[in-house]
């Protein structure tokens, strides 16, 4: 698809080209006006893309610290209430009764 853009400071239009010289060099062929105009084009497109799949997935990191820490907390009251059992179990004594009595 063509893309025709109009009244463009000159100026814009040397700092293009020079950095599109400069690609040249670099590159060891010849980098035109036209293939610069498209890389910017697409890295702002590409940017954009890359932008929202970041938010994404902090939101997936958020969400998977939030269950990570709600299975976490589950975890420790399984751990407390067999501690309390096998308490119960080993002198009769319930430990909240103890705790109660302090």
């Amino acid at each position: 698809m063509d893309i025709l853009i109009r009244d463009i400071d000159p100026s814009y239009i040397k700092e293009i080209d020079k950095r599109s010289e400069e690609l040249t060099e670099k590159l060891g062929r010849n980098f035109s006006r036209n293939e610069y105009i498209r890389m910017l084009i697409q890295n702002d497109c590409e940017l954009r893309l890359t932008k929202i799949k970041e938010d994404k997935f902090d939101h997936a990191v958020d969400n998977l610290v939030t269950t990570l820490s709600r299975q976490e907390e589950t975890l420790q009251n399984f751990i407390n209430s067999n501690n309390r059992l096998f308490h119960l179990l080993a002198t009769g004594i319930d430990i909240n009764e103890e705790v109660e009595k302090l």
